[in-house]
């Protein structure tokens, strides 16, 4: 007898067993019901209830009788191997059915079985038989294995969507694997419009419009009815609601599939409102924005609008600062920033640095490294302010660089220094509770003398004046970024000028600092103002000696025969940048200073607008960027991680080659002049 005519004949047999126990069950309940009525002579509740207990307890024998023949034929197996052909023919049914798709696939990722819905998403294909799975799903069955029944794990076909879920099957013969799915397109769709419905924050503030008004009063009021027009028409045609909180200020609130689409339009708004020009100046107005695209409560979003704000104003203005749950990203900064008449802000920031500095056990102070007149000088004053505290102060400093031999030696004679300056190794053993530390010069803490210290103390104060590129990884106690200053020296000086007694400030001290500006501003010829100027006057009342500041920028012939090896190996690129670098390994950190040298120089030749010199130092290559004023080589030297100003720049790419380092390069100045 063949294995299904057993089955089939085990069944039959089960069948058969149970209708004649249940059978005999039922005859027997009858036949003693109608006998005790026959003979009793009078029918009570009892005897009634004592004849339905009886039946009661023949059913009951009936079943456990039926209930041990069916246990004995399934310890035996021959019941389930029955049902199962039964069951596998109506779960197969079921399968085939499914309005999602389910498919078979062997070891090569290629389908040998698929169900009906499968086949009538790929109409177009006659059969599916040894199709891949990515080719027909867009996901290959490995990610489908990683990520079985993950919210992230999608099959696309035919605009429908589905979640997949991976089962391994293990034969004899080969592995197999079991996709199963469910749609999620409505899902998608649902979700996809509730992320374009989220609320959006954005803050926008006028600039300039205060400080171009200085040139013509009269024109105040149809400037600022220009500009606001424009505004309005532009929140209009992108559908948000514009408001007016405070004169120059303006909250905007939209959702995030308007704001999908001022990120593809790169904030159209900053040119429109760029183009307007007032009275006889050819200096346009700008605007800022900070948007908050963070996901969270309605009072994060707003914060996280206004720390956006701050960081454009930071950068220099005219651009928009879209801050995410775990990135920001700029817009604009196509222009220089217009440098502002006011010294209000010196004053509050002298303020809280003068309270902080009476609060610290002792300050220590560092700029950057391979520092530079700016970086030093601008640590010379703050120190100085200090001293006017009374707080016991170190200036942390490289004493091997001999850079800095000529700037140390103009303050040896000052017995206030003696033993001020100090080490990176001292300066760790100096770093107690209540220590604050002040970074100056320096827009990445990374980049700073002794990164530790900015990491591990409890206070610290951040000056400068390079655009910002990121949020530190820590919050300042007190920060004060100015990118409209020509040098950070600029900033020190008009905060010392705030503070400090007249005669407070010595002849040397004030020497250094105005060195500060004279490089940053490369002599006065760039990147000046009112504010540069006024430091300057400043300084110079104080006993700053110019004669003494030319001295500080002589360079021994060694130093000028090296910048030759810049000038002989010039690319001059898409017409008005140049291009050089030198790594013959006989460089050392003070060709860092000529590099930035290579770089001025460079930008006197006709023609060229950026310049960029490069040199290898280790591991890394150091690139000086300069601008003479119509491209912003920041935005091109944060391409490549580093940051700085509007005409002055810099960058560090380690583990580089010079041909690595030229490509990212020019991908970053084409991507700046496209």
């Amino acid at each position: 007898m063949s294995k299904n005519s057993k089955q089939k004949n085990d069944l039959r047999t089960f069948r058969q067993e149970t209708v004649l126990v249940f059978g005999i069950s039922e005859l027997v309940s009858i036949l003693l019901f109608a006998a005790g009525i026959f003979l009793m002579n009078e029918i009570t509740t009892r005897k009634v209830l004592i004849c339905g207990l009886i039946c009661l307890a023949l059913h009951a024998a009936a079943s456990g009788i039926a209930y041990y023949l069916f246990e004995k034929r399934t310890k035996t197996g021959s019941l389930n191997e029955a049902l199962a052909p039964v069951m596998g023919r109506i779960m197969f049914d079921a399968v085939v059915k499914l309005p999602t798709p389910v498919f078979l696939c062997d070891s090569s990722e290629r389908l040998i079985w698929y169900n009906n819905i499968t086949e009538e998403l790929h109409s177009s294909k006659n059969k599916l038989y040894g199709e891949s799975v990515s080719e027909l799903f867009g996901v290959t069955l490995a990610d489908i294995r990683v990520n079985s029944g993950d919210e992230n794990t999608r099959l696309t076909c035919d605009g429908r969507s589905f979640r997949a879920k991976f089962t391994h099957i293990k034969t004899d013969d080969d592995d197999y694997s079991l996709v199963i799915t469910t749609e999620t397109t409505q899902l998608d769709a649902l979700r996809e419009k509730m992320a374009g419905d989220e609320l959006v924050v954005a803050y926008i503030m006028i600039d300039n419009l205060g400080e171009m008004m200085q040139y013509d009063s009269e024109l105040y009021r149809p400037a600022a009815s220009q500009i606001d027009e424009i505004l309005r028409d532009w929140a209009d045609e992108y559908g948000g609601i514009l408001k007016e909180y405070e004169r120059y200020k303006y909250i905007f609130i939209t959702e995030t599939r308007i704001l999908d689409e001022l990120i593809l339009q790169k904030f159209d708004l900053l040119d429109r409102v760029r183009a307007v020009r007032v009275g006889d100046t050819n200096l346009p107005l700008t605007i800022s924005m900070g948007v908050s695209s963070v996901h969270g409560t309605y009072e994060e979003k707003e914060h996280a609008a206004h720390a956006a704000l701050d960081m454009a104003l930071q950068r220099g203005g005219d651009q928009a600062a879209v801050k995410g749950d775990s990135s920001i990203d700029f817009y604009g900064g196509v222009t220089k920033t217009v440098q502002k008449r006011t010294n209000v802000r010196a004053r509050v920031v002298s303020g809280e640095l003068i309270s902080a500095m009476k609060k610290a056990s002792n300050v220590l102070i560092m700029g950057h490294r391979f520092a530079d007149f700016d970086a030093f000088g601008a640590c010379v004053g703050l120190a100085q302010i200090a001293m006017y505290c009374g707080a016991p102060v170190n200036i942390v400093s490289n004493m091997a660089d001999r850079n800095l031999v000529g700037c140390r030696a103009l303050l040896a004679s000052s017995p206030e220094y003696q033993g001020i300056f100090v080490d990176t190794a001292d300066a760790m053993d100096l770093l107690e509770t209540g220590t604050l530390v002040i970074v100056a010069d320096v827009n990445n803490l990374k980049t700073a003398e002794l990164p530790e210290l900015a990491y591990r103390t409890e206070m610290l104060a951040i000056i400068d004046h390079h655009r910002k590129t990121a949020e530190f990884d820590r919050e300042p106690d007190v920060e004060y970024i100015e990118p409209s200053a020509s040098a950070t020296c600029e900033i020190v000086a008009e905060m010392l000028e705030q503070v400090l007694p007249n005669n407070d400030l010595s002849a040397a001290e004030a020497t250094l600092m105005l060195a500060g500006i004279t490089l940053d501003t490369n002599h006065f010829a760039k990147d000046t103002g009112t504010r540069t100027f006024s430091a300057a006057m400043y300084l110079r009342d104080r006993g700053a000696d110019p004669g003494a500041v030319q001295e500080l920028f002589r360079e021994n012939y060694s130093d000028y025969i090296r910048e030759v090896r810049f000038r002989s190996n010039v690319e001059i690129y898409r017409g008005i940048t140049a291009i050089t670098v030198v790594e013959d390994g006989e460089a050392d950190a003070s060709d860092r200073i000529i590099a930035a040298k290579a770089a001025d120089n460079l930008l006197k030749v006709n023609g060229i607008e950026a310049s960029f010199a490069a040199v290898r130092l280790g591991d890394a290559l150091h690139i000086s960027a300069r601008s003479a004023g119509k491209i912003n080589v920041q935005l091109i030297m944060e391409e490549l991680g580093g940051g700085g100003h509007f005409e002055g720049a810099g960058a560090q790419m380690k583990d580089k080659s010079a041909a690595e380092m030229l490509t990212a390069l020019k991908a970053a100045i084409d991507k700046h002049l496209n």
